[in-house]
């Protein structure tokens, strides 16, 4: 236990380095400015803030210093070495089918191709087993990530759907600053913390490349971010963050263990380098086929007024008014649309006396609330029908938009 605590106490020492390293401060703006957009598009559509961009880019440091960790003491225990996966071609390759599709910058499908491009031709030089060992890894983080803090954060939405039928939902969008620290073998590894002794078993994946005649092995730092993106129609953002990660960690599970069966027989190198990019979309295709398939839960009720959201920092969220709930009375006056919620606080009253039903659990609650002097109350109701401002379900490629743009044509806001 106590060899375990120093190898634990050793990678952490790394990651605060890394917080030293000017790159990590840029992918940290990054995200921050991902944050800014997402509460600038927020505010345009309903008029409401939610969380300030400080505390969601704080919160995701936060989260992404604890995946950071996890992920790290992974990586070293797999022995994943980062001098053999030819990273120099998967990021190019991702950065440039991500103008194809913007999902399309993971690692899932630039690692496949990499991969079955060195099965099959031979270039490039790359460690197949660990390369997807890496991606199994760092998804397996980012399902953790997204199973703890994936629905905080989202952000409402009215939204189109294939069918034709408007229903409320939520965009769950979440970006994460992960520094990571990994193997690697180096000629020169002058300024670098050596690898201390492991154990017999180790390398979990087994690489001929881990030991090289002159090289010394090292914990080698370096940043990454990851991002997710998901939309809630049929859940709400808390079940359908967990949903999510489950099938993530499915997946990440299933390609690790292709990855440590690839590197004792080379068949599995190839099932490993043909399920990455195959069972993300599976993953993908299985979550979106859930939402726009399933039965929407933020369509109006028979009776009563369903809620879509109660807005952060409100006083009916203060109340324990969440989304889903429906709210039937507002101070003893019967409520069936926005209009007549809007019909009762447009007399002027501060005080507040909401019946309404739990989604969670339910049941019957009556709440008194008081509202400070011009704070809204902060419902936002499901759309009824009438709303003129929605998000319709496509896919379209950065490609596209730019040629939209170019010919002056209408780009609708998406998602992928």
């Amino acid at each position: 236990m106590s060899e375990l605590l120093l190898f634990v106490k050793l990678i952490a020492g790394e990651l605060f380095g890394v917080l030293q390293n000017l790159l990590f401060w840029v992918v940290l703006a990054l995200v921050a400015f991902q944050y800014r957009r997402i509460a600038k598009t927020r505010e345009s559509l309903f008029g409401i803030r939610g969380n300030t961009v400080l505390r969601d880019t704080l919160s995701a440091t936060w989260y992404g210093l604890i995946g950071g960790l996890l992920g790290s003491v992974l990586l070293v225990t797999a022995g994943i070495n980062l001098t053999g996966l030819a990273i120099n071609f998967v990021w190019p390759l991702a950065l440039f089918l991500m103008l194809i599709n913007p999902r399309f910058l993971c690692f899932s499908y630039a690692g496949g191709i990499v991969a079955l491009s060195n099965l099959l031709l031979g270039v490039p030089a790359v460690d197949v087993p660990q390369l997807m060992g890496l991606v199994a890894i760092l998804h397996l983080v980012e399902s953790l990530l997204i199973y703890f803090s994936g629905h905080a954060g989202a952000s409402p939405m009215y939204m189109k759907k294939p069918s034709g039928q408007l229903v409320g939902g939520f965009t769950l969008q979440k970006f994460w600053p992960l520094p990571i620290v990994a193997v690697a073998f180096l000629p020169d590894a002058s300024g670098l913390t050596l690898l201390p002794p492991m154990p017999d078993w180790w390398p979990l994946i087994q690489s001929e490349s881990d030991f090289i005649l002159g090289m010394s092995g090292v914990l080698f730092p370096f940043v990454a971010g990851l991002g997710y993106g998901d939309l809630a129609l049929a859940h709400t953002p808390v079940e359908k963050s967990k949903l999510s990660a489950r099938n993530l960690g499915i997946y990440s599970f299933v390609l690790l263990g292709l990855s440590l069966l690839a590197s004792y027989f080379r068949v599995f190198e190839f099932l490993a380098a043909i399920f990455a990019p195959i069972g993300h979309e599976i993953v993908i295709y299985i979550g979106q086929n859930t939402e726009l398939k399933g039965r929407p839960i933020f369509v109006p009720p028979l009776r009563g007024v369903r809620v879509l959201e109660a807005v952060p920092n409100t006083a009916v969220q203060a109340a324990g008014i969440r989304s889903g709930d429906i709210i039937f009375t507002v101070n003893g006056v019967p409520v069936n649309s926005k209009r007549d919620i809007e019909a009762v606080l447009g007399s002027g009253t501060r005080l507040l006396e909401i019946e309404f039903i739990t989604h969670s659990r339910n049941k019957w609650q009556r709440v008194i609330l008081k509202l400070k002097p011009h704070q809204p109350a902060g419902i936002i109701a499901v759309p009824e029908g009438d709303e003129y401002t929605y998000t319709e379900f496509a896919s379209q490629s950065i490609i596209s938009r730019i040629l939209e743009k170019v010919r002056g044509g209408k780009v609708v806001k998406k998602r992928r």
